[in-house]
């Protein structure tokens, strides 16, 4: 492959200006809070190898060091090269070619001479001139759109990572064994990578994907670690080691602040701190309203260790026990798995009650050996996925049957769209149930059994289910995704995923009023409860249980203090004759001023 094309993009991008941002210039970018809270720390830029930059800058008296030193990885970098490119041969044609354009590459002098530069003119380490260096390339070539230049990115990541393995003595630092406190940034986490977040090292994290309830946005939360999603393409506007703000309660973040600002963050992380104790040491309060009226403010869990943390902050219970990390983490475990690690809740529940979703696989949690689907989110999923691989659904319901013998347990089915999907799902059930009663192993009889409530199908047809179950949970992070046609973790769509779109506020509505006239109990799980400005409606339509992450439930119950039933019925009644979901949410807005302004100025 001819060396051309890389000299000509490299002299077309000398006319970049080789300072533009070197000193650290400061630059805002605006995306999607999803998990609230202000931190202030260096970043960690994450790609498939984890590689992290540890210093910036140098004194000047070592600048001729650090270009030694970078010339001497470009060396040893290309002897590497040279070596998988002799051994190669003519036996991997293709892949030989691809190592001597990288090794080209890693060669040309004009890159060399940007880099030298950039360590001479700003003091910096020659890992974070490369770095620098290379994110320019890599931005400008994504400005184009071009598919045919694209392609080249990968080949300029490729060289960045060879070459900062290099320096860096092939020093690869993980998710799970971070030595210095940082702020990730990616293009995206996976549930895998997110749940390897240590939030004592890592205090917050930004990634050019996701929405408000995607499945990272739900473990952001989970951890009590500030979080913006959506912001397009921040993982190459930041270099590791650069200074960050992230703003998870308005969605800014900021690369390289001054002085100014990091003392104006500083105050209002200071200000939120003191309010969250506040709310904190308040929080085994009940959540009643002033005239009397009793709301359940439950949690949602990932993992038994957020137990602890939700007992603390005043949980009533788990509302939504998410089990797939237990498969995700050991896809062969079986029975005894699933029924320690329920054991492990209910110890620290302490008498609380326990409600386990059963598996939710598939869509953004793709199982080992799951199918690759077009359309995950309506293809092979959750309940389907389930009465589709009877193994390991059969197990998981054994192991919480058995749990009910250890405290109050409540079992609860999925993504059900239809009635013949529930009779099936209650027919296996009973099955399971009678395996258990013949071998002699104890278990609840009368276990509850719910079903979320997460697609129009079901939310319409609830009266021919409330005689069905024990319990409806209003699911509205995939209600509202399935009832606009909106795909909840696509940034690009974020702003038409609206909780308050009136025809989501019907559904609800109609459910509270079906369960009211059934005697069945209807409770509702979705993030939406966690936004404080919602809950006077959500209180006014009816819901008496809502579910929510750990570190959120003291403000939850503080807000649900403020409220006046006859009052919150009154707003719930008027948002229910609005025709748009913006002006809904203005109305809700204007009230939490009025009556909770303290918690809404953080927003």
């Amino acid at each position: 492959m001819q060396r051309m094309p890389w000299r000509l993009l490299l002299n077309w991008s000398d006319s970049i200006s080789t300072g533009s941002r070197a000193g650290g210039t400061l630059e805002i970018r605006h995306g999607i809070p999803v998990s609230p809270g202000i931190v202030i720390s260096e970043a960690l830029v994450l790609d498939s190898e984890e590689l992290r930059i540890p210093q910036r800058f140098v004194e000047d008296q070592y600048i001729d060091s650090e270009i030694d030193r970078f010339k001497q990885a470009v060396d040893d970098s290309n002897k590497v090269l040279d070596l998988e490119i002799k051994r190669l041969g003519e036996e991997i044609e293709i892949h030989a070619r691809i190592l001597s354009v990288h090794r080209d590459l890693a060669s040309d002098p004009v890159l060399h001479k940007e880099i030298e530069q950039s360590i001479r003119d700003n003091s910096f380490t020659a890992e974070h001139a490369l770095s620098r260096v290379m994110n320019r390339y890599v931005r400008k070539l994504q400005d184009l759109n071009s598919p045919i230049l694209s392609e080249r990115i990968h080949d300029l990541q490729d060289v960045e990572k060879l070459l900062l393995s290099t320096l860096l003595g092939k020093r690869i630092e993980g998710l799970s064994n971070l030595q210095d406190e940082v702020v990730v940034i990616a293009h995206n986490l996976t549930p895998a990578q997110t749940a390897k977040l240590d939030p004592k090292m890592v205090k917050g994290f930004a990634t050019d994907v996701g929405g408000k309830t995607s499945h990272t946005a739900i473990m952001g939360r989970a951890l009590g670690i500030p979080a913006v999603v959506g912001l397009d393409d921040i993982s190459t506007s930041v270099v590791g080691g650069d200074q960050i703000i992230i703003d998870g309660y308005r969605g800014a973040v900021i690369i390289n602040p001054d002085e100014g600002q990091i003392a104006e963050y500083r105050a209002r992380a200071l200000k939120s701190e003191k309010l969250s104790r506040r709310l904190k040491s308040q929080a085994k309060l009940p959540a009643e309203t002033i005239d009397g009226h009793r709301v359940e403010v439950h949690a949602n869990i990932e993992l038994p260790s957020e137990v602890e943390s939700a007992v603390e902050c005043g949980a009533a219970g788990i509302g939504l026990y998410r089990t797939e990390f237990i498969h995700l983490q050991a896809p062969s475990s079986g029975e005894e798995v699933h029924f320690e690690n329920y054991r492990s809740v209910l110890e620290s529940l302490g008498g609380l009650p326990l409600t386990i979703r059963t598996l939710d696989l598939g869509g953004d949690k793709l199982p080992e050996g799951g199918l690759e689907e077009e359309n995950p989110f309506l293809g092979c999923r959750s309940i389907r996925w389930c009465l589709a691989n009877p193994g390991p659904f059969r197990a998981q319901i054994r192991a919480i049957l058995r749990a009910g013998e250890l405290g109050p347990v409540r079992l609860m089915l999925p993504m059900i769209t239809s009635i013949s999907e529930l009779d099936l799902s209650l027919q296996i059930i009973d099955e399971v149930a009678d395996e258990l009663r013949r071998e002699e192993i104890p278990f609840d009889e009368n276990i509850p059994i719910g079903v979320m409530v997460e697609v129009p199908s079901l939310a319409l047809i609830a009266s021919h289910v409330a005689g069905r179950v024990s319990y409806l949970s209003v699911g509205t992070n995939d209600l509202v995704q399935y009832t606009l046609a909106v795909d909840r973790g696509n940034e690009h769509v974020a702003s038409l995923y609206d909780p308050m779109h009136p025809a989501v506020l019907y559904l609800i509505s109609q459910l509270v009023r079906t369960g009211q006239e059934h005697g069945v109990r209807v409770s509702l799980c979705g993030e939406m409860a966690s936004e404080s400005i919602y809950l006077p409606l959500l209180v006014g339509l009816g819901l008496r249980e809502i579910s929510v992450s750990p570190q959120l439930i003291p403000e939850v119950k503080q807000v649900i203090r403020s409220l006046i039933d006859y009052e919150v019925r009154e707003l719930s009644a008027r948002c229910l004759q609005m025709s748009d979901g913006e002006q809904i949410t203005r109305e809700l807005h204007r009230w939490a001023v009025d009556h909770f302004p303290e918690v809404v100025d953080r927003f």
